[in-house]
């Protein structure tokens, strides 16, 4: 986005591009925007979603709407996502789960139930530990005369005295804090991006919590931890009880929301103490000054400089007429420098008299952290004065590139008058079992292998041989019931006690309604709702509306080659970018009447959505950004044209699903709008891979491709053994519903079953030579590619069919690869190319 696009009051500055906060948050522009405009809509810029977004910049308006339920930390108003960031983030998974993202009533019965856990009695029996660590720390970082605020004394102090508040034992808090370190940015990367080293911090992180609460439910103690455990929703207040994910997810909660905000304002309002000698000399000798200097550093510091609300209805605020969904960002940054509030904001004064900052939110949101992140910043703050006459800058500062957190990554200093203060003696603890990289944890707990594992993108097949040793159904540590063998997996899905439940294994991939409550698709349904919406559907998607799209494949197939053989001139051509990828989005496209000019944005919301089937700890956050984005978009797109079908019907899939009826029945605007979604999401990416890694397969097995060649009438065939040699929906999971068993295990209600089904497809009990590419193949098993029972994949016949065109046509070109092993991508669930690129000869 140029500048000019930018309203004149922001200066050429966008608040979405993280980049620009390198030198610091931007006060000039927020001082402008409160004195010209207070609120404005801001355009899409760098967000992940590519939406806009308004922007609240003064403290009156923020107070104003903090208290206004129209604006929801949740989401609501028809939109997909919600959350507490600029963009999107998953309902079910973080908004509506987390704590910080959650709406009253609800919020409110949890807050009350855990906030002992973070206040009170809790916090009075952890404080002399926490100040044996400040002292600990401090002592060690002033006696070498020099060292970095965050580094030495703000990073490691405030992760560790998160754990101990969450109740970690105390041997595993180094290892815990090095997984926090990468999780929240302090490796080798920006706060705020994400890498494969902070997915799996994440994800082990909250493994690691899960199996800790656990522990604590059985043997509770002073800690929060202990507290969510007990924690329980009064039964007549018409709310559901407190599910076990919403229990475990406040680890990673407090354990992020603990340590960024301390650790920045204990960082931020040291810097202000070095800037300000007089004022740290006033400290040295008035201690009765603390309290005052405590606010004073979490305004200046402003550590969470804005949180997201979503309008839930339609409204006019200040003049600014919102939207029922639209985005609102409340700048608690700015508010804290608001002229018409605070006398002289932007001097620093640990005297200031007037001091109501919003460094913690405001209203039934106000952090229910904020008694312990005083604490944080007066235990560091004792420590110091105790030690230290004089804190000198002696060196630039380093900020990070994150607009979410105010990040301070560096900042060295020099420590004058260095007293020396005996310290207490560290207590013995006993050596952590906890492994050193947070992948190795994965293993050991939640699944039998690590995702991110290059060696398992490039062949998980050898991988799942090694878990099927252990039988076909094996359980891992958290529970996770793990089924690799083709008989066990046809079972499962066949069996009516296992199915989707309440839809909470896939929440990420629920949209919501104008109130909030989740939409899931058909495919997430179990009988009788699942029925009834496939019923209607399989009535407009039909076998002949699929076999009729050969002829238009095999025109867009021909068009496409002759596209790549122009493209051969100049070099290697990427058959994913070529091919694969354009051949379904157009197909698709068509089949549901999309508009030829609204063809590029299909693609890249098709492309958004496929890479989000995976699970989200899979995603970094702005591809859970621009699959959510991907989504909405979808959703307003399909129920405008939706709506225009039904004034003037078409011959395409949207007339035939507005028209489709059963026994009286059809299908709502949601229902048929998140119809269109799921099409498209599976559809999309399941065809793209299933081209993409058929081909690869063809051209590393030249004997197999050579006789496909000779015989191009048995494509179909052929498509067959390559969806089975390497599929790309390689597993998928499931809820039991009633207590069974899967093969000759027992499994109970409520557990998790992964189904694997890129194992069953090597299972050497039902095939010969299973990891042998064999087009001769004939099947005399069922092809679990795309699923089995009730909820096979209704988009398999086109995908097949899509295939069958696509790979019958490439097959008869004489190419080779241009690299001996093309990079894969990142997903779990779905298998496939990052890109094929090859010599067209």
């Amino acid at each position: 986005m140029s500048s000019e696009e930018l309203p004149p009051v922001l200066g050429g500055y966008d608040l979405s591009d993280r980049s620009r906060y390198a030198a610091g948050f931007p006060h000039d522009v927020f001082t402008r925007l409160r004195a010209q405009e207070g609120i404005l809509f801001h355009p899409p810029g760098k967000t992940a979603d590519g939406e806009g977004f308004w922007v609240l910049s003064r403290y009156a308006d923020m107070v104003e709407a903090a208290h206004d339920p129209t604006f929801s930390s949740q989401g609501g108003g028809g939109r997909a996502g919600g959350g507490t960031h600029i963009d999107d983030l998953a309902p079910g998974v973080h908004a509506g789960t987390l704590l910080n993202m959650m709406d009253d009533p609800r919020h409110g019965l949890i807050k009350e139930q855990v906030q002992p856990g973070a206040s009170g009695q809790t916090l009075a029996a952890v404080e002399p530990d926490l100040r044996d660590l400040a002292n600990s720390l401090v002592a060690e970082a002033v006696a070498k005369g020099e060292g970095d605020l965050v580094g030495d004394i703000a990073g490691p102090f405030a992760i560790k005295a998160a754990l101990r508040l969450l109740g970690v034992p105390r041997e595993d808090w180094d290892a815990l804090a090095a997984w926090g370190d990468v999780s929240t940015g302090f490796d080798d990367r920006e706060a705020g991006e994400d890498t494969e080293r902070s997915q799996v911090a994440r994800l082990a992180i909250y493994q690691y919590g899960a199996s800790l609460l656990k522990r604590k439910r059985a043997s509770p103690e002073a800690d929060l931890l202990s507290a969510v455990g007990l924690a329980e929703i009064p039964a007549d207040s018409g709310q559901p009880p407190l599910g076990t994910y919403e229990r475990e997810v406040f680890f990673n909660l407090t354990l992020g929301a603990g340590t960024e905000p301390p650790r920045n304002a204990i960082a931020i309002g040291l810097l202000a103490l070095a800037e300000h000698p007089d004022q740290w000399r006033a400290l040295r000798e008035d201690r009765s000054l603390l309290p005052g200097a405590i606010e004073e550093i979490l305004r200046w510091a402003s550590p969470t400089p804005y949180n997201r609300r979503t309008a839930t209805r339609d409204i006019e605020f200040r003049g600014a007429k919102i939207k029922a969904g639209d985005k609102v960002t409340f700048w608690w940054a700015s508010a804290n420098r608001d002229e018409t509030v605070f006398e002289d904001p932007f001097t620093f004064d640990i005297r200031r008299a007037h001091n109501p900052h919003l460094a913690f939110g405001f209203s039934s949101h106000t952090c229910m952290g904020e008694q312990m992140g005083r604490l944080d910043v007066r235990l560091i703050l004792e420590a110091l004065l105790d030690r230290v006459e004089l804190i000198r800058p002696a060196g630039p500062v380093e900020w990070a590139k994150d607009n979410k957190h105010t990040v301070m990554l560096r900042k060295p200093v020099a420590f004058d008058g260095v007293t020396e203060v005996p310290v207490p003696a560290a207590p013995q603890v006993p050596p952590t079992t906890l492994p050193q990289h947070p992948g190795q944890y994965i293993i050991t707990q939640m699944l039998p292998f690590n995702p991110f594992d290059p060696a398992f993108r490039d062949d998980p097949y050898t991988i799942y041989r090694r878990i099927a040793e252990g039988g076909p159904v094996v359980r891992t540590p958290a529970g996770t019931v793990v089924v690799t063998g083709h008989a066990e997996i046809v079972e499962a899905l066949a069996d009516a006690r296992g199915g989707w439940g309440d839809g909470r294994l896939v929440a990420d991939h629920f949209a919501r309604d104008a109130d909030g409550n989740p939409v899931r698709q058909f495919a997430f349904m179990d009988p009788p709702d699942h029925t009834r919406l496939r019923g209607l559907v399989g009535r407009a998607f039909t076998a002949k509306v699929v076999e009729g799209l050969r002829p238009r494949a095999e025109r867009l197939v021909a068009e496409l080659v002759a596209g790549a053989r122009e493209a051969a001139a100049e070099g290697p051509v990427d058959l994913m970018e070529a091919v694969a990828h354009p051949l379904p989005s157009i197909l698709l496209a068509e089949l549901m009447g999309v508009p030829k000019d609204n063809l590029a944005e299909f693609r890249a919301w098709s492309a958004a959505i496929g890479r989000g089937l995976d699970p989200d700890f899979m995603l970094t956050r702005d591809q859970v950004g621009q699959r959510q984005g991907g989504r909405e978009r979808f959703n307003r797109f399909f129920a405008e044209l939706a709506a225009k079908r039904r004034a003037e019907p078409e011959d395409d899939l949207i007339s035939a699903l507005v028209a489709a009826e059963q026994e009286g029945d059809k299908l709502t605007e949601s229902e048929l709008v998140t119809t269109c979604t799921l099409l498209i999401s599976a559809g999309y990416a399941l065809t793209v891979h299933l081209i993409g890694n058929g081909m690869l397969a063809l051209l590393k097995n030249p004997g197999q491709l050579a006789w496909l060649r000779a015989h191009p009438g048995e494509i179909a065939g052929a498509v067959e053994e390559l969806l089975r040699f390497d599929g790309p929906t390689q597993m998928i999971s499931r809820l039991v519903l009633e207590d069974t068993k899967v093969g000759d295990s027992p499994v109970k209600a409520g557990e998790s079953l992964l189904l694997v089904l890129g194992a069953a497809a090597r299972d050497p009990r039902v095939y010969e030579n299973p990891d042998r590419l064999d087009l001769t193949r004939r099947p005399g098993v069922r092809n679990l590619g795309f699923g089995h029972g009730i909820h096979y994949c209704i988009g398999a016949p086109l995908a097949r069919v899509t295939a069958q065109v696509a790979v019958g046509a490439l097959a008869a070109l004489d190419m080779e690869l241009a690299v001996d092993d093309p990079a894969r991508g990142d997903g779990m669930v779905v298998r496939g190319l990052a890109e094929l690129p090859v010599h067209l000869k």
